[in-house]
């Protein structure tokens, strides 16, 4: 399930991507053991995060981007080595929003509720 979710995800971000080079705003919802998380983007590099639900009372987000490498590995298999690097960490308060500005292109996002998420598995 998780692999499938990565797939749906990532070719989410690729047509995000695309959307918001076309001027279009993103939003995008995540529901997850009835814990639920809204987010908005633009191309100015500014995303909006909603706290929905959270039996915590609190959404906990990390924001990152990663760098990736393939070389040659073991047996003469691709081998692929990434990189990631936190750019924010904050949490938002249950029925809030926070705007966060200056994010980079292709940025990651990572949402918990009752914890800091650890980046790139977000906890899981």
């Amino acid at each position: 399930m998780k692999t499938s979710l990565r797939s749906v995800l990532s070719f989410s971000a690729a047509a995000a991507l695309a959307l918001l080079a076309s001027g279009c705003a993103i939003h995008v919802t995540h529901t997850e053991g009835g814990n639920s998380s809204k987010l908005s983007m633009n191309a100015a590099g500014t995303a909006s995060f909603q706290c929905v639900a959270s039996p915590s009372g609190e959404c906990h987000y990390a924001l990152y981007t990663s760098r990736c490498s393939t070389a040659e590995g073991e047996g003469g298999q691709p081998a692929t080595t990434c990189t990631h690097q936190v750019i924010r960490q904050f949490s938002v308060p249950l029925g809030q929003t926070q705007e966060q500005r200056d994010l980079p292109q292709g940025f990651k996002q990572c949402m918990k509720t009752s914890q800091k998420p650890q980046v790139p598995s977000c906890g899981s």
